[in-house]
Parts: structure tokens; C-alpha cells; sequence
């Protein structure tokens, strides 16, 4: 019985040692130095190779592949492969390539094991020299990726790591303000004021339902590239969304570079009807509807003349408007319902009869 045992216990253990046989990996990158300057040189460092703990070389057939994603802030000027000291391999395995930079979104570089395994063990250093490109608004993430084909036993929690970046500079363009209104003819009057521009094209104008997915409303180019005075500029979005619609701004350089004002998102509202409460009068135990711009999120609190916070029941949603109905019996008179959305506070009347 205990030589079952044993025996049990030494077939868990080889089974879960052999879980991770080959283990491609990566590591934090490195940043030197970070924040950078724009046009600045600096360097980033990201170790990866087969881990320590496996117990079996990545074969040439499984071809792992290393991946950097660089963010659009800097670029990359070269790359290299170096190699831990004492090391009794080297990097005739590996092919590198590094891919075009991209102003939308970066820079992507590869390693791949086309030329032969990898050992168990084996720690190769990626080092990417970049430059600083454009200021970050928000700092900006630097990724970095190991998978290899048909390996089944890689441990996948050291197969993704990241980093951020910051890139400082004077920013092209210094945006005052930017907003958006409607207006009666149901289109949307879209302006911004800049106080500084270096090498400016010009400006492109998206407008998105959920934040996620913009399209194009309209450019303004052809400007003056340089500027140190407040500058006007307006644009006419002539077949807005019906409901909210979020505008974003981004600067494009004469050199095309281009930079997003993600923390100047506006949003605005289109409405057929008016806001208010309907029908009104109302008897006292009938249902009532409250029109707004976002009945799922909007706040809404019952008063009666005296101030006295009433009770209330949202019954549903229905075409944009809110299904409401007072718990309990309400005396004839006039009632208040405030409504509270997108930073503003409105105030309606209800009549009970």
C-alpha cells in the first residue's frame, strides 16, 4: 500500500514538472531613460528566452516568436541581440525584424526562432534604440509577447508583460478649449481656440455613438503652421447622430504626425420633442412619462410643495422617455420633479388632480 502511494505521489509530481516542458517567456521592458524628451535617444531592454523551469528546448519547428509593440510616441532606431555573460549559446537561432512605424500606431519588432531551438534555459537581451516622436498626453504602454506553435505545455503567466512611457516636449499645438452645441436646425456647431501652434496642418473632427468607434465629420487644413496668438476655428457637423453624440479633435503635423485631444471629448444631445412631463395634469394614481436625454442613468427626485422628498416607482423606459408612478395616494396640487444628467439640473411642475 505505501509503495502505491509513493508511487502515486512521484507520477503527480514528474506530471506537473513536466506541465511547463518548453516555456517561452518575456519581462518587463526596460525603459532608459523615461521619462524621454522628444528627439531624445534612449534605449529599451526586454529579456526572453525559455525559462529556467522548463525542462525541454523549444524545438525550431514550434518557431517562438517574441513580439514588441511600440506605442507612436517614439520610434525605433535599431535593434540588437545581446546575451547574459558566460552564456554557452548564442543568437544564430533568431531572426529579428522590425516593422515600418506607423503614426497611428507604432511600431511593431519580432524575434522568431526560425534558425533553431531554443535551449532550456537560454536568456537572450532585445535591445530596441528609439527616439522620442511626439509629447504624450497619457502615459503610453509599451507591450511585449512570447507564444510559440504547438507548444502545449508553456506556462502562459510570463507570456505578456508591460510597460509605460512618457514622452516630453513642448506639444504642437496648445488647445484652450474645444466644445460642442446644437442647434435649432438640428446640426451641431463644433469650436476650438488654440494659443500656440508649431507646425500645424491642420485639424480633423470625429464623432463616435459609444466612445469606441469614430468616423470622420470634417478637416480644417491648409493654415499657417506657426502661431503664438489665440486662433479661432469653427465646423459645422450638418448630419449629427439623433441622441448623444461624442466629438474628438486631433491635430495633424505638416509631416502628418498626428495628435489625439482624447481629454477634450465633448458630447451633445439631439431631441425631437422637449423636455417635460406628460400628460400633466395627471390623476393621482396614473402613470406619467418623463422626457430626458438618458432615462437609464439620469436622477431623478419627487418633492411635494412643502419639500417634503416624495416616493416614487420607475416603472420602464419607452422611447427615450421614463415611465414613472407615485407610490401611494397624492393630494390635488402641484408637485416638483427635479432631474439631474450630463452635469445639469432641471426642474418640472406636475399638476395632480
Amino acid at each position: 500500500m505505501i509503495r502505491k502511494l509513493l508511487l502515486i505521489v512521484l507520477l503527480g509530481m514528474c506530471s506537473g514538472y513536466a506541465a511547463f516542458a518548453q516555456d517561452p517567456y518575456v519581462t518587463v521592458p526596460v525603459i532608459n531613460p523615461n521619462p524621454i524628451a522628444t528627439s531624445q535617444a534612449g534605449s529599451i531592454t526586454v529579456t526572453f528566452g525559455n525559462s529556467t523551469t522548463a525542462t525541454a528546448e523549444i524545438p525550431q519547428s514550434a518557431t517562438a516568436t517574441f513580439t514588441v509593440n511600440l506605442p507612436p510616441n517614439i520610434g525605433a532606431t535599431g535593434t540588437a541581440i545581446t546575451l547574459p555573460v558566460g552564456a554557452t549559446y548564442n543568437s544564430a537561432n533568431l531572426v529579428v525584424t522590425q516593422g515600418a512605424f506607423n503614426s497611428g500606431s507604432g511600431t511593431i519588432i519580432t524575434v522568431k526562432s526560425s534558425l533553431g531551438p531554443i535551449p532550456v534555459g537560454a536568456a537572450y537581451n532585445l535591445v530596441i534604440s528609439i527616439v522620442g516622436v511626439n509629447p504624450t498626453v497619457f502615459d503610453a504602454n509599451v507591450l511585449a509577447n512570447a507564444v510559440g506553435t504547438g507548444i502545449g505545455t508553456n506556462n502562459t503567466t510570463n507570456d505578456n508583460r508591460s510597460a509605460t512611457i512618457s514622452v516630453t516636449g513642448p506639444m504642437p499645438v496648445a488647445l484652450v478649449s474645444f466644445s460642442a452645441k446644437a442647434q435649432e436646425d438640428h446640426t451641431v456647431s463644433l469650436a476650438w481656440t488654440t494659443s500656440l501652434e508649431t507646425n500645424n496642418k491642420g485639424f480633423l473632427v470625429e464623432r463616435s455613438k459609444d466612445l469606441k468607434a469614430f468616423e470622420k465629420v470634417g478637416e480644417v487644413t491648409e493654415l499657417g503652421a506657426n502661431s503664438t496668438g489665440l486662433k479661432n476655428y469653427n465646423l459645422a457637423d450638418l448630419t449629427p447622430f439623433q441622441g448623444t453624440s461624442y466629438y474628438r479633435l486631433t491635430q495633424i503635423d505638416l509631416d502628418g504626425k498626428t495628435t489625439v485631444f482624447q481629454d477634450k471629448i465633448v458630447s451633445v444631445v439631439l431631441r425631437d420633442g422637449a423636455y417635460g412631463v406628460f400628460p400633466n395634469p395627471v390623476i393621482s394614481d396614473q402613470q406619467f412619462r418623463l422626457s430626458l436625454d438618458e432615462p437609464e442613468t439620469a436622477q431623478i427626485s419627487f418633492y411635494g410643495a412643502d419639500g417634503r422628498v416624495l416616493p416614487f416607482q420607475k416603472v420602464g423606459v419607452e422611447s427615450g422617455s421614463l415611465l414613472l408612478k407615485v407610490t401611494g395616494k397624492l393630494s390635488t396640487g402641484v408637485y416638483i420633479l427635479t432631474v439631474g444628467e450630463r452635469g445639469l439640473t432641471r426642474k418640472h411642475r406636475l399638476v395632480v388632480e
